[in-house]
């Protein structure tokens, strides 16, 4: 215990040198606002903040991402909900709140690598190697060529470039908490290994592969704890489950379509799951005789996290659904390991490396990422102007914003997207469907403007947002992008970009059509629109009544119209089970469309009102039950440590 204490000061110092050393590198963004990296999806992150911000005592439904949506399947929530929690805290504006943390992030990345390395090799020198290492070194980029950014090849930071440039932003965030994670399940502490866990979860998908592969290699490093960690991956899951429920989970696995994005059984993926497995087990064997030490779990750690992105670039190997987003993991596996070599090497020759090469790559570093971060003035991106005219000609309307432009416009505006988000968690493929053949379009451009038109007005689309050729867009995703010239209104243009209408008899989400049209039969694919047409006809049809939605929150909302026996009223919002309806306290069955999409049938003859409500499904309760348990049981054991803690100790007996 005399020799723990006395290493506290050094190792404080030197996870304070690493937090710094880091902060020298990153230091203009914890003040940064917009950057130049618009192409990347950080927007539609700063977006979910600042709903969380502004809605945090009615999360339940997201309505500006994707044709609306629950909000669990937005993203997971931690990373939003901590860019609220900056902004409430600060008073600073939500992007440059977000950016403060993000630099929060990364710079704490080393700092929870030192912590878990030193706890666990009682050694300083290992831990402040590995975290110097994982601040200054990017082995993604030695190993996989095709990583090397910009024009420094090997020397520019992946991991900064990874967070900025790609907006890995909540990948970091699960990375710099794993090693709390592992530090806490490693020592047996349940209930911060609990929390800590549930953190990771909640932060990002790979976070969870990334948890399964760090507890087992715990367990298989010591010899010991496996039904700890099973105990406590059930607890960390169900304390998280209201955030992922069963279904979410099975969506995201469902979603992961690729050519090379999810395993492919075949003669090639079980010959090289079957390689990976025994060379796993060869690893275990030949490191037993290291013992329960740091250095074992290294050496099993690294294994998996370097063969993951590696087969995946260098083979064609796919282990994992989307193996090449593990090069991050690879960098603190690596760095990890280089802190263990490095411990073993005579100090003084160590202390001369890190001098004269770790001060020189903190140059480079250095330079490198503030070339990354150079601000941008918004209100003269291309991108703003759309968002603000989108605002302005159609407030409140349904958009299909293309491009790179739909993740900035929700950081200022309320807008209603067709699209946006994160596209494996959303819960309507039809959806995804109808966005994919917009952007694909046809045959011919003729063609493509009939059939993107037909998905845009069944979605009740108002208008959509083109990039030209020449657009400082980055993506340019429409093919044809003059399908519309002469076919549709222009609302707006400037530079090379467009707003067209979509002329419909009414802006309202909720449309009144014969029953007998709404679309029965899914679509096989995009250009199947056939089930389509007679829908579509009957939204064009101005002899139909008209029917007003208002929203008194963003789970509520009031349609009026007038109705008639045969007549429906679809409503362009994405089913889900939690949507309830009534009229005047009578219960309406909300049911689900050929397209996913609300489909009403309010029995009505005449004036017609329509409440519509989104709350909590069977499944969310039960989630909710299971987790509420948890958070008993972790308080309950909170309680009985401090009353533990407070009892006076018996006499020693001598």
């Amino acid at each position: 215990m005399k020799k723990w204490r006395a290493l506290n000061w050094p190792a404080s110092a030197a996870a304070l040198f690493l937090f710094a050393l880091n902060a020298y590198i990153c230091r203009e963004l914890f003040t940064a606002s917009f950057i130049n990296n618009l192409s990347s999806n950080e927007g539609a992150f700063v977006a979910f903040s600042r709903f969380y911000l502004e809605h945090v005592r009615d999360l339940n439904w997201f309505p500006w991402f994707n044709g609306g949506i629950p909000i669990e399947n937005a993203y997971q929530p931690l990373l939003p909900a901590l860019g609220a929690l900056a902004a409430f805290v600060s008073g600073w504006h939500i992007e440059r709140s977000f950016h403060f943390l993000l630099a929060m992030v990364y710079c704490l990345g080393p700092v929870t690598l030192f912590l878990f390395a030193w706890d666990w090799s009682k050694s300083v020198r290992t831990g402040l190697f590995a975290g110097l290492a994982y601040s200054l070194l990017s082995p993604g980029e030695w190993a996989i060529p095709i990583l090397r950014v910009l024009d420094n090849g090997h020397w520019v930071p992946l991991r900064f470039y990874n967070l900025v440039h790609y907006a890995e932003d909540p990948h970091n965030l699960a990375l710099t908490l794993l090693p709390l994670a592992l530090f806490f399940l490693r020592r047996g502490a349940w209930a911060p290994a609990v929390v800590s866990c549930a953190a990771v979860l909640l932060s990002n998908a790979f976070g969870a592969v990334d948890l399964a592969i760090g507890g087992l290699c715990i367990v298989l490093a010591t010899g010991r704890g496996f039904q700890r960690l099973a105990g406590v991956g059930l607890l960390a899951y169900a304390w998280a489950m209201p955030w992922l429920p069963p279904t979410l989970i099975q969506l995201i696995g469902k979603d992961q379509f690729g050519g090379r994005g999810l395993f492919q059984a075949g003669p090639k993926a079980w010959l090289g799951m079957a390689a990976t497995i025994g060379t796993f087990a060869l690893i275990w064997w030949l490191t037993r005789r290291l013992g329960p030490s740091l250095d074992r779990f290294a050496l099993l750690f690294v294994f998996p996290m370097i063969l993951i992105p590696v087969g995946f670039f260098q083979g064609g190997l796919t282990l994992v659904p989307q193996s090449n987003r593990y090069q991050l993991e690879l960098e603190m596996a690596v760095c990890l390991v280089l802190g263990c070599i490095a411990a073993r090497i005579p100090w003084r020759v160590v202390l001369v490396v890190v001098l004269l090469g770790g001060a020189w790559q903190a140059k480079v570093f250095r330079h490198a990422a503030r070339g990354m971060l150079q601000p941008v003035e918004i209100t003269q991106s291309i991108q703003y102007k759309t968002c603000a005219a989108v605002q302005k000609l159609l407030p409140g309307g349904r958009v299909m914003v293309s491009g790179d432009t739909e993740f900035i416009c929700n950081i200022f505006w309320d807008t209603p997207q067709l699209s946006s988000g994160h596209q494996p968690s959303a819960p309507n493929f039809i959806q995804q469907v109808a966005v994919y053949q917009t952007y694909v379009g046809g045959e011919s451009a003729k063609h493509a403007a009939d059939v993107s038109l037909l998905w845009l007005k069944a979605f009740g689309t108002q208008a959509i947002t083109v990039p030209g050729e020449k657009s400082r867009e980055f993506y340019h995703p429409l093919v044809f992008p003059h399908r519309y010239d002469g076919v549709l209104p222009v609302l707006w243009h400037d530079e090379d970009d467009s707003i067209f209408a979509i002329p419909q008899p009414s802006r309202s989400l909720a449309r009144v059509v014969p029953a007998n049209v709404l679309v029965a039969r899914t679509p096989i694919h995009g250009l199947d629109v056939e089930p389509l047409r007679p829908f579509v006809a009957a939204l064009d049809d101005s002899s139909m009544p008209l029917a007003e939605l208002v929203w008194n929150s963003t789970t509520q909302a009031r349609i009026r119209t007038t109705g008639a026996p045969g007549q429906a009223v679809s409503v362009a919002i994405n089913w889900a089970p939690g949507w309830r309806s009534d009229v005047a306290g009578r219960p309406v069955e909300v049911r689900k469309d050929g397209i996913g999409l609300i489909a009403l049938e309010p029995a009505c003859n005449g004036p017609c009102e329509i409440h519509l409500e989104y709350g909590p499904s069977p499944e969310a309760w039960v989630c909710r039950i299971f987790s509420a348990l948890v958070t008993l049981l972790l308080a309950a054991s909170g309680i009985s440590a401090a009353v533990r803690k407070g009892l006076p100790r018996p006499p020693s007996r001598r």
